[in-house]
């Protein structure tokens, strides 16, 4: 080998250590960025040519095989955001830029900015949308994958079911009044179809219509003639409201008698509902649908309401009773539960939460939430041939590559964490070791180098 070998030798290693010294220093530079994937440089020993003329060939040395990148698990950032997201596990997020172009990205760091007049969406700091799919998505093809994740607005919805659990007090005496006769609509005084002294009790609930708007019913209650009934009639609190006509039983719907048992629970009950002003009863069959429903002509808008007291009527005509039923006490009346299914309109307040398998849950300012939409992850079969790095923490999949799609928390790969963040996954401790590895070997070859130097000096003096 003679002395110009060693300078290339030499050469090849002060090279490849400042490739490596390079590398180390990203790393390191990169100690703190989110989701960061550390890289390792990898070399490879160089051998002669025995083809080739010894002073054209660099003879041995290294070279720089390749810069690989380490996919390992980073550590968890907890920052309570719920935007804020992290991965256990396999898997990548999915984004779009504004051209249409996929990357796949393990930094979770998402805000929710306005995508169009209808929609927002969950965007990272270069603008590009987390793609997702609808919230009962199960499987989904990344080319069906959209970033319209959350609707500014939720509709409003018509109240169709109320629950109640309702005291009765069993210390009011029995009279010969008939709450249904004793009902009437007055034109002229229309907030009071039932007088004082002509009923023992009301309660108020208050409702939605189909458009979102509140409305406010009276279930007045009577004892009557029988001390273990009540009689129970539901109308609006403002029959006017009523578009069925006129007529004495206008804004009023159902009716009914509840018998109670020695022990307080009701025990079984007969319903009807009032189809029209003129007081037609049609009754109920209790048996077939379990609970009575009536139909709530509102503003000319008609709706259905299920009108839950805590018990369902079975095929065979026996009650089965819940936790929450109604029942006969002696107590004065009360209204332990309230609860019904309508609300009104609702602009979009924030993220709820994200679940671990990827569920958007928002809230809006009618405090409802919803599940709006998913999040999918992507993955591949061996990502140092599948991957390439395009900076900004995102990977491009290579040609003809085709990622795996998966909800999270699905074929035992990636979960999401809301309200964290994954951290590089770069060991400070390691890298300042290579570091000083490398800075000693780049410091040997220096020194071959200046060696071969001075020796190629020494034997010119000589010649």
């Amino acid at each position: 080998m003679s002395l110009i070998g060693s300078l290339f030798i030499s050469y090849s290693g002060l090279y490849v250590n400042t490739v490596a010294t390079k590398v180390t220093a990203d790393n390191l530079a990169n100690l703190n960025t989110t989701g960061f994937k550390g890289n390792r440089c990898e070399f490879l020993n160089e051998v002669i040519d025995s083809s080739r003329e010894v002073f054209r060939c660099e003879g041995y040395g290294s070279f720089v095989k390749s810069i690989s990148t380490i996919y390992t698990q980073g550590g968890l950032q907890t920052t309570d955001i719920p935007t804020d997201l992290a991965i256990l596990g396999k898997g990548f997020f999915i984004v779009k830029d504004s051209k249409g172009n996929i990357f796949y990205t393990r930094d979770g760091q998402f805000y929710v900015n306005e995508v169009d007049e209808n929609n927002f969406a969950l965007q990272n700091s270069l603008g590009m949308y987390l793609l997702g799919a609808e919230p009962d998505a199960q499987t989904m093809d990344i080319n069906a994958l959209k970033p319209y994740l959350i609707p500014k607005v939720m509709l409003p919805k018509g109240s169709s079911k109320i629950s109640v659990q309702l005291i009765f007090d069993s210390r009011i005496t029995t009279n010969k009044r008939n709450l249904l006769e004793n009902y009437s609509f007055n034109k002229d005084n229309p907030d009071i179809p039932l007088k004082d002294g002509q009923y023992d009790y009301v309660w108020e609930f208050s409702i939605y219509d189909t458009y979102g708007n509140r409305v406010n019913l009276k279930l007045y209650a009577d004892r009557g003639e029988n001390i273990n009934e009540y009689e129970v009639l539901l109308a609006l609190s403002d029959p006017t409201l009523d578009k069925r006509g006129e007529g004495q039983y206008k804004g009023a719907f159902l009716y009914g008698k509840l018998i109670f048992g020695t022990s307080g629970d009701i025990i079984s009950a007969e319903f009807s509902e009032i189809s029209n002003t003129e007081g037609t009863l049609t009754s109920i069959d209790l048996n077939k649908i379990g609970y009575p429903k009536f139909t709530l002509n509102i503003e000319g808008n008609i709706q259905e309401i299920t009108f839950d007291l805590g018990f369902r009527v079975k095929e065979d005509g026996s009650l089965e009773r819940k936790v929450n039923a109604s029942a006969l006490m002696a107590n004065a009346f009360s209204q332990l539960f309230y609860d019904q299914d309508g609300y009104p309109m609702g602009i979009f307040d924030r993220i709820e939460i994200i679940t671990e398998e990827g569920l958007i849950i928002a809230w809006y300012t009618n405090q409802q939430q919803a599940d709006v939409s998913r999040i999918f992850l992507a993955d591949f079969t061996g990502y140092e041939e599948s991957l390439e790095k395009v900076g900004n923490n995102l990977f491009r999949a290579k040609s003809g590559v085709k990622p795996f799609i998966f909800a999270p928390s699905s074929f035992e790969r990636g979960r999401i964490m809301s309200g964290a963040l994954e951290t590089s996954n770069v060991d400070i401790a390691n890298e300042m070791l290579n570091l000083i590895v490398l800075q000693r070997a780049f410091q040997s070859n220096a020194r071959v180098m200046s060696t071969a130097d001075q020796m190629m000096e020494d034997f010119m003096k000589e010649v």
